[in-house]
């Protein structure tokens, strides 16, 4: 395994406070790692800074070995937490989309999964529901075939009886020479997938480790380490 991933006391900041303060960690390749925090606290402020669409305050940014620009955004598949097709009208385009910009974009996987959860390729985004739009995007995205996924809270607006099928299509992403990294505060839903587990709180990793090793030393689920390590937090101050 190599590191796929590695950021060094990085520091953004927004309106005067510090979203993320110091921050660092490090992701090998072959991993699955989990994000955990509350809404808020610096999850896809961290993600967007992978991506190149924000800058940071200081500190060092590193995937593949490369400083954040277009050789990284090209190993990297990223899925935002809002849903990005609105200006096409039918799945078909979207498809045509994704084959123009990504080179690594499989046609033949996002048809096989379409299938599966029963989607036309016409069928028009203005008639499903958010839950459905955010099915198609997800998708869309894992099929690429990228080194490094960056999955910004991939099943909050996924009722809970489709869970399972997106659960099994990230796993189906994953492999040996890429990492998946997701970004959630819903622990319970993909906690049996982790590799990893990284927490941040004030700005910082507060907690982080394997995750079987995790729930052998605390004696207890993920989920219920999270719950313990955020339990006098308020809530989301916003997406940060």
């Amino acid at each position: 395994m190599s590191e796929l991933v590695k950021i060094n006391n990085l520091t953004r900041s927004f309106h005067g406070r510090k979203v993320l303060d110091g921050l660092s960690l490090s992701v090998e390749t072959g991993k699955i790692v989990g994000l955990l925090a509350p809404n808020g606290t610096g999850k896809t402020t961290l993600f967007r800074l992978l991506m190149g669409l924000l800058t940071e305050d200081s500190g060092e940014i590193r995937v593949d070995g490369k400083p954040i620009g277009k050789e990284t955004n090209n190993v990297i598949s990223y899925l935002p937490d809002y849903f990005v097709f609105d200006d096409f009208r039918r799945i078909k385009n979207a498809i045509e989309y994704m084959k123009e910009y990504f080179s690594d974009f499989d046609e033949k996987r996002v048809k096989e999964l379409l299938e599966k959860i029963h989607f036309d390729e016409n069928r028009k985004f203005s008639a499903m529901s958010k839950g459905e739009k955010e099915q198609v995007q997800l998708v869309l995205f894992l099929s690429r075939r990228a080194k490094l996924y960056l999955l910004d809270e991939p099943l909050a607006a996924v009722d809970p009886a489709k869970r399972e099928f997106i659960i099994n299509t990230i796993l189906g992403s994953f492999g040996e020479e890429n990492s998946v990294i997701i970004s959630t505060h819903l622990v319970l839903d993909i906690e049996k997938i982790l590799d990893e587990v990284i927490m941040l709180k004030d700005g910082k990793v507060c907690l982080s480790g394997e995750a079987d090793v995790l729930r052998d030393e605390y004696g207890k689920k993920l989920n219920d380490i999270f719950k313990d390590t955020f339990r006098y937090e308020e809530g989301g101050k916003g997406n940060e």
